[in-house]
């Protein structure tokens, strides 16, 4: 895994959130605002996988990946904010050669 410096979050993300301060990552991300941070965190990263550093071509095959759990084992309810905290996400690979 690389080291990433974050820079601000996208300003859509930062919108979306202040307005909608009970959405989910996995239930109410407008389509826009993952694209946005999908091309900030491909171009923070030199577009390169966070995982196995391999060259992603363009933004828009980038998985936005958590490193921080967003369902944890116990059953018990995911911290919603974290889910659209900019610092935990990574920009990463589908994992085909």
């Amino acid at each position: 895994m690389i080291v990433i410096k974050r820079g601000k979050e996208p300003n859509s993300l930062l919108k979306f959130r202040k307005e909608n301060p009970d959405a989910d990552y996995e239930t109410d991300m407008p389509m826009d605002v993952a694209k946005d941070i999908r091309e900030q965190m491909w171009e923070e990263q030199r577009c390169l996988c966070a995982y196995c550093m391999k060259k992603i071509d363009v933004p828009a095959v980038v998985r936005i990946e958590h490193c921080r759990p967003r369902h944890p084992q116990n059953e018990i309810e995911h911290d919603k904010k974290a889910t659209l905290d900019f610092k935990w996400m990574l920009g990463v690979c589908y994992g085909i050669a």
